[in-house]
């Protein structure tokens, strides 16, 4: 019965580590149009401030910039910055936690990261501010 419990136990470790990765999300088309990117990092244990950053830049890109992310004018990475298979990326960004960041580029090279973390966990309560002012940033960048 003992080792019963303890394949059990082992097995509930194994299957909710390879659960870690169902929250990535990269939409990455066409590098070549590349204007904006926008990435949100984020741990695997999250407060509800670090899951709403998550819902208000998924609400703002998908329902304002979905033609851009179509076409690649437009990035997203939302990454679990905890994972291996994310160390990478994590590190060129500097994201050891909870990170909102936004990357412009130029003819296919990256130009400027702007880390707008701080401003995120201000704004994230309100998802119609986060939205509009997300939104206004984005468009921005964008001309």
């Amino acid at each position: 019965m003992q080792k019963i419990t303890i394949l059990f136990i082992g097995l509930i470790l194994s299957f909710s580590s390879f659960s870690q990765t169902v929250g990535d999300t990269v939409i990455a088309n066409n590098a070549a149009n590349l204007k904006v990117k926008v990435l949100y990092f984020h741990i695997t244990d999250r407060c509800n401030t670090c899951r709403s950053i998550e819902v208000n830049v998924r609400k703002t890109i998908l329902e304002n910039f979905k033609t851009q992310l179509d076409s690649g004018i437009v990035n997203l990475y939302i990454l679990n910055c905890e994972l291996p298979a994310n160390k990478v990326i994590a590190e060129k960004y500097y994201a050891y936690g909870s990170t909102f960041a936004i990357t412009t580029y130029k003819d296919g090279k990256e130009l400027t990261t702007e880390d707008l973390s701080n401003w995120a966990f201000k704004k994230a309560p309100k998802q119609e501010v986060f939205v509009s002012e997300l939104k206004d940033k984005i468009n921005e960048l964008l001309k």
